[in-house]
């Protein structure tokens, strides 16, 4: 099984640490988009552009497992709605994401102020390790790539599209989620057919980095249900 594991607005591969470890039994394919974890350019300002950046350089196969987290989700939707693969995998997910007009007005003139009201609002279980981390890989994105992705995060929405969606769908929310809060996660598992939906207590938007243990053995289940 061939696992494809997109990361989310500002950040980078490195956010999916603790998955690379525990899944390396598997295929494993960590993306970097453009402009993010030192790959060239200035990202994408639509959703549709990047799913474009994950099929060319992942070329994914009808077995592939995409493994996306918030912006990385809105990839991981529109992609299944239009290319083949396995099965999916949404956390920190919604059919659309708004963002709140402050971001995007403060990102490019006050980046580390902006930086730093996204990682307070984004995660609930603050300690000093997954702070200093999201800190860091946040401010190694130069500012004008994060502006690009959270623009593509304002004009997502596949509301009316996602009830087409047939594969195996796991959906994974922090119950503490203020970004995306619990009812974005509850529409997605309510209206894709094939979807389930778990709840991770004592986590906000960052799932995979605030409960890994709990955030893969949710994800090592569904797969089993996958093979």
């Amino acid at each position: 099984m061939n696992l494809v594991f997109i990361h989310g607005a500002g950040s980078s591969s490195k956010v999916w640490t603790f998955q690379k470890r525990h899944f390396s039994r598997h295929k494993i394919q960590l993306i970097d988009l453009p402009g993010h974890g030192g790959t060239s350019g200035d990202g994408r300002d639509t959703i549709s552009d990047y799913v474009e950046d994950v099929w060319r350089s992942a070329k994914p196969s009808d077995d592939a497992v995409l493994i996306g987290h918030s912006m990385g989700s809105a990839i991981a939707l529109s992609y299944v709605l239009k290319y083949p693969a396995a099965a999916c995998v949404l956390t920190g997910a919604g059919a659309k994401l708004r963002v709140v007009p402050a971001i995007l007005e403060n990102i490019i003139d006050h980046y580390e102020e902006t930086v730093d009201l996204i990682l307070t609002n984004a995660i609930h279980n603050k300690t000093e390790q997954i702070m200093t981390h999201s800190r860091r890989e946040m401010l190694a994105t130069p500012p004008r790539v994060t502006y690009n992705d959270f623009l593509a995060c304002d004009t997502f929405n596949v509301m009316e599209e996602i009830h087409r969606i047939s594969v195996p769908t796991l959906v994974i929310a922090g119950q503490q989620d203020v970004l995306t809060p619990l009812k974005y996660s509850q529409y997605l598992a309510d209206s894709i057919k094939s979807a389930r939906l778990e709840i991770i207590e004592n986590c906000g938007h960052m799932a995979m980095l605030e409960q890994p243990e709990v955030f893969n053995s949710a994800v090592e289940r569904f797969l089993n249900t996958v093979d």
